[in-house]
């Protein structure tokens, strides 16, 4: 004689579901609401809607980060794709503001993501690169700067924190998490006190170089620089372009990483002013 085995029954309080249901509609009610006053923002000044354009070949990370994206991020249009490849047009990229890639667990020398990334590079100037992962290692960042990236955000990192790091790096800033540069030694005896040319000589910066550079440890834009400074925007442009020349610097990631020794603020300062 076979015994049917007994039946599990789960007892679920009867007003848990409508609460969940109405919790949920709420929120998407809210959400929808802080979407349509983002678009009808725009929409009043007559601005194009900004959009990101984000990269994950995990077709359930995907589709799950973009949406949170969307809700969290209503002044922009969240794009989702799964590759590089699926633009094609160089208008495609006009559009976009700022380019997340996503690459999980895969470092940046694996050959497929630096084949997209180089992708990424080659694509019209104007849109900002971020890049997504799941590794700490303050060896990634160093790469990521050296692909041109602006920020990068560990899967560590709240999601509140990835909002506004999001925010601003669109605002001009880069954005460097604390526990990468904190999670590695590797970075600090890789770099040396004071940068050095070619040659293995110190490299020398002007007075109005150090005080750009300081500020540039903070995070701060130009803008920002500019008038703590009081000089112009674009006086700070020029020196920002010496200073990376001396530095023999890609773009401002690389100035901060380099030069990481330099000042007791550090680049982790970055990673606080977002936070």
């Amino acid at each position: 004689m076979i015994n049917a085995a007994p039946s599990l029954s789960v007892y679920r309080h009867p007003g848990t579901a409508a609460a969940h249901a109405l919790r949920d509609k709420a929120g998407t009610q809210q959400s929808s609401a802080r979407r349509g006053a983002a678009l009808a923002e725009r929409a009043s000044a007559g601005a194009e809607p900004a959009v990101i354009l984000y990269f994950d070949k995990q077709r359930l990370a995907r589709d799950c980060i973009s949406e949170q994206l969307a809700i969290h991020l209503p002044e922009w249009t969240i794009e989702p794709l799964a590759s590089v490849s699926e633009l094609r047009e160089d208008e495609d990229w006009s559009r976009a503001s700022l380019v997340i890639f996503n690459t999980h667990g895969e470092s940046l020398r694996n050959a497929d993501v630096a084949r997209e990334i180089a992708m990424i590079a080659k694509a019209p100037a104007g849109s900002s690169l971020v890049i997504m992962s799941d590794l700490d290692d303050a060896t990634e960042v160093l790469l990521a700067a050296q692909l041109g990236a602006r920020g990068y955000l560990p899967a560590g990192l709240p999601f509140r924190q990835v909002m506004a790091a999001i925010r601003f790096i669109n605002e001009g800033g880069t954005y460097i998490p604390v526990c990468v540069l904190a999670a590695s030694s590797e970075l600090q005896r890789t770099l040396p006190a004071q940068p050095m040319d070619e040659r293995g000589k110190p490299i020398e910066f002007s007075r109005r170089q150090i005080q750009v550079l300081e500020r540039l440890q903070q995070g701060k834009q130009n803008k920002i620089i500019a008038y703590e400074l009081g000089m112009c925007e674009s006086t700070v442009k020029v020196h920002i372009r010496h200073i990376m020349r001396k530095l023999n610097a890609r773009n401002r990631t690389q100035v901060v990483l380099l030069t990481n020794k330099m000042h007791s603020g550090s680049a982790v300062a970055l990673a606080e002013h977002a936070a």
